[in-house]
């Protein structure tokens, strides 16, 4: 992660890789648009200064879709923007019959269809010059805790299971078709926005396999995961809280590559044991959660994902660029034959 002054030098060459950026301004078009495109070049070319195998591609900006939530408005929620940025979906009434009958909307007329919008204005205002991350998407089970609402949707698996596995098909479609779009606007790859070495493989949030059980998770999640990846390709999942109990069933899926997420609420050294080198696991220092799943300091974050992980589990995580010399000592004290000079 570059500094912040790394990164004020590299704002001031970035408009120079922009020379088509006026032209191709959609109509809806804001000066926040630009300013989010120089920010994300101005990030690559930081980046590309430090070592590391980082893979150099440009997010699409939260404001420009309304996050995962923006792609409810299909299936007829209210999304509300909030002060902070964020959204909120007001959940649809709980009624099984009429949440069965309905169809959903047009991809292209969803708040979330301005992904694809900044992907086109980006990728000809830099004339292809830059690879791109899909924009942060919920997987099907995650997309209806949004639509219903936590407790009905955890109430409906016992209840309501075969309206329930009707409407993540229909979420699947629609996740399908805006994946296939970001593709094809991107020109045809797509990398995760989690993850960031990790290439040619978009990403999905699977934050409610932390709630339910094994067996809820292979039935309600774990298929429609794989339908999304037999259409659209290889996938990584983004998922905070804890892993172990879903990531048997997850190594069955081909299209799998990649699981990112943070590590205290996880024990790293069983997830590498079931793992076994098959996916990528993509660690990130635990933030914005309670006390006791926080590390005390940026060391012993690092020595603990040195100490655990062994050598044949493909790992990555994030250094900061003042901690680059904190991550070498650490490695060579180890006997790695590499570190990041």
């Amino acid at each position: 992660m570059p500094s912040e002054e790394r990164l004020v030098q590299c704002r001031r060459r970035t408009l120079d890789l922009l020379p088509d950026e006026a032209k191709a301004r959609p109509t809806r078009w804001t000066p926040e648009w630009q300013k989010a495109l120089v920010e994300g070049v101005a990030r690559l070319l930081a980046g590309q200064e430090l070592p590391g195998a980082w893979l150099p591609a440009l997010g699409v900006p939260r404001f420009v879709h309304g996050q995962s939530q923006g792609i409810c408005d299909l299936f007829g929620a209210r999304v509300e923007r909030q002060e902070d940025g964020n959204c909120y979906v007001h959940p649809l009434p709980p009624d099984p019959l009429r949440i069965d009958a309905f169809e959903p909307a047009t991809p292209a007329t969803s708040m979330y269809w301005g992904a694809v919008n900044w992907i086109v204005y980006a990728h000809a205002a830099s004339r292809g010059a830059f690879a791109f991350r899909n924009p942060v998407m919920t997987g099907p089970f995650d997309t209806a805790n949004y639509l219903l609402g936590t407790t009905v949707l955890m109430e409906w698996v016992y209840a309501q299971p075969a309206v329930l596995h009707r409407l993540l098909g229909k979420i699947t479609d629609v996740i399908i078709w805006m994946i296939r779009a970001l593709q094809g606007a991107a020109g045809g790859s797509l990398h995760g926005d989690a993850l960031s070495c990790m290439r040619d493989a978009f990403c999905l949030c699977s934050e409610c396999r932390s709630l339910v059980s094994a067996g809820i998770f292979e039935e309600f999640e774990a298929p429609y995961l794989a339908r999304i990846g037999q259409a659209a390709g290889p996938y990584g999942i983004h998922a905070c809280g804890s892993w172990e109990r879903t990531l048997p069933r997850s190594l069955q899926d081909p299209k799998l590559r990649a699981m990112n997420g943070q590590v205290r609420e996880n024990d790293l050294a069983m997830l590498c044991e079931l793992a076994r080198g098959q996916i990528v696991l993509s660690i990130g220092r635990s933030e914005n959660v309670h006390t006791r799943y926080l590390w005390p300091d940026t060391r012993s974050f690092l020595e603990h994902v040195l100490e655990v992980v062994p050598d044949a589990q493909p790992v990555e995580t994030t250094v900061r660029e003042a901690d680059l010399e904190l991550w070498n000592d650490l490695f060579e004290k180890r006997g790695n034959r590499r570190s990041l000079r």
